[in-house]
């Protein structure tokens, strides 16, 4: 897990994610974070069907695109500027992105060259293209997933829990999350054949079995998860992307859903 890639949404969330996203790779050796402030094309703003865009609409648009963007890119420079003086960024590579580009493209050209992508948890606020966001970066990239809460401040991947289901998908993300491991102070497991599922995907690594008491529904389930990370003090919970349909209110599995909604924790999840 060399390098990673920032998508940038909220103002107010852009220091919690470029410092969880340079905490990851500084623990793990990595060497480059990308960040990227996607600019909507005026076009995937409407609704083809419902509106006809003028000249004018493009233009007015794209200024507001620009002037969010350069909000944004304000935020990083600060940042930015901080680390290097307290030295905390090291050696560690920064580049700043803000195309106007689709979605679908943004994903190709950018996700699938990173190791990891770091994003804010999903708002309902949020315009259309940043929901196709969150549903790209988890089901289109190829690539494991850690959303970060509104303002998260803290350490990210010092003692994690996993949460293992026997699925393709959680074993996927156990691989993944790997060097994040290694270097974690503390590591806790749960889940129906957790031990068994360490052995064999994650060998040598000491991970401590806890229990979850639950209802078995997925609210239960995942009221039950945020709970042990609470009690715990964990900083991150890792557990697989699953789907069952085509439609963003399906696509994303019942337990991933409500944990995706209660944003409380950072969590480390691949499909």
């Amino acid at each position: 897990m060399k390098t990673a890639l920032v998508i940038l949404n909220r103002p107010q969330d852009v220091t919690g994610l470029l410092a969880a996203g340079l905490s990851v790779l500084r623990a793990v050796g990595g060497m480059a974070m990308s960040v990227l402030a996607a600019r909507e094309p005026p076009e995937d703003t409407i609704v083809p069907t419902e509106e006809m865009l003028t000249d004018t609409d493009r233009v007015r648009i794209r200024a507001q695109q620009r002037e969010w963007a350069d909000g944004l890119h304000d935020r990083y420079r600060d940042w930015l500027a901080k680390c290097r003086a307290d030295g905390t960024l090291g050696e560690m590579e920064t580049n700043w992105l803000d195309p106007e580009i689709s979605v679908e493209r943004m994903i190709r050209a950018y996700a699938s060259e990173t190791d990891l992508i770091v994003i804010g948890f999903p708002q309902s606020h949020d315009s259309d293209q940043k929901r196709r966001a969150v549903r790209a970066a988890i089901f289109d990239s190829a690539r494991p997933v850690l959303f970060i809460p509104p303002g998260w401040d803290g350490p990210v991947g010092r003692n994690v829990l996993l949460a293992w289901k026997d699925m393709a998908s959680c074993r996927r993300t156990f691989l993944s999350v790997r060097p994040i491991l290694d270097a974690a102070r503390d590591v806790e497991i749960v889940g129906d054949g957790a031990e068994s599922a360490v052995d064999k995907l994650l060998p040598g690594l000491q991970v401590t079995p806890v229990m979850a008491d639950d209802g078995g529904a997925p609210v239960e389930l995942a009221a039950a998860l945020l709970r042990l990370c609470r009690d715990n003090g964990r900083d991150m919970l890792v557990m697989g992307g699953y789907a069952h349909g085509r439609l963003y209110n399906h696509i994303i599995g019942s337990v991933t859903q409500v944990m995706l909604e209660s944003p409380e924790i950072p969590i480390f999840l691949q499909h």
